[in-house]
Formats: structure tokens, C-alpha cells, sequence
């Protein structure tokens, strides 16, 4: 088993290794198949490889803050549209390479929504920079 976990450090797959015991004992009570038990391998190490780069990409994006959407008071400033912030939750302004500006006066929510998308976008697998 040490020899595994060595070449399994060796190619860099820390999803494989951080969960070869605990997968090995499940896949011997539930008798996986030898393919089962790879499948279950290799979805920890997409698991792992998908945190990991969601992780660097929200580092790098230097959001000041972590604000979610879903706490954001639409009632504290009605002249926002909640269908045009929803629109741009999804993204698709990225993919139609076309830019979001907020503009309004200070405390008004510019920021905590433009970091809630990033947000979003990070989630979807966008890169983002917060200036």
C-alpha cells in the first residue's frame, strides 16, 4: 500500500491518495467490481482537482469579501431589477463577451453584487478579477 500511495503522490493525484483506505475498505465490504472501484477513485480525484481549482481561481481573484446572491435585500434598494441581476448570475454576459456596469451612489450595493457574480462565475469555472 505504501508503494501505491508513493506513485500516487508521484503523479500528483492527492484525490486518489487522501481517500485510498477509506475507499478500499468500502469497496471490499460492498465487493465493488475492480471498475466500480475506479470509478469511485477517479471521482474523488475530479472532486478534489474541481475544489482545488475553484480554491486558487477565488485566491486570485481577490474579492475583498464573500457575498452570496441569495443574502443580498432586494427590498433595502427596490430600483435594483432582480430579473436583470438574475440574468447576469448565469453568466451568459461572459460567453457574449459583452461587460456589466453598476453605477449609483455610495452604499447602494455595487460592490456586494459585483462580487456575488464573481462569485458565480467562479462557481461555473470562469476566472475573475476584483479591481
Amino acid at each position: 500500500m505504501q508503494l501505491l500511495k508513493t506513485r500516487l503522490r508521484n503523479f500528483k493525484l492527492s484525490g486518489i491518495y487522501n481517500n485510498l483506505e477509506e475507499r478500499v475498505s468500502y469497496a471490499q465490504e460492498k465487493s465493488l467490481s475492480y471498475g466500480e472501484f475506479l470509478e469511485l477513485l477517479l471521482e474523488d480525484e475530479e472532486n478534489n482537482r474541481r475544489t482545488n481549482s475553484y480554491q486558487k481561481r477565488y485566491t486570485r481573484a481577490k474579492l475583498p469579501a464573500h457575498k452570496n446572491i441569495e443574502d443580498f435585500d432586494f427590498s433595502f434598494q427596490p430600483s435594483i431589477d432582480k430579473r436583470i441581476i438574475n440574468d447576469c448570475l448565469t453568466c451568459n454576459f461572459i460567453t457574449e463577451k459583452r461587460n456589466i456596469v453598476f453605477i449609483g451612489n455610495p452604499g447602494t450595493g455595487k460592490s456586494y453584487l459585483s462580487i456575488a457574480i464573481g462569485i458565480k462565475a467562479l462557481m461555473k469555472g470562469y476566472k475573475v478579477l476584483f479591481t
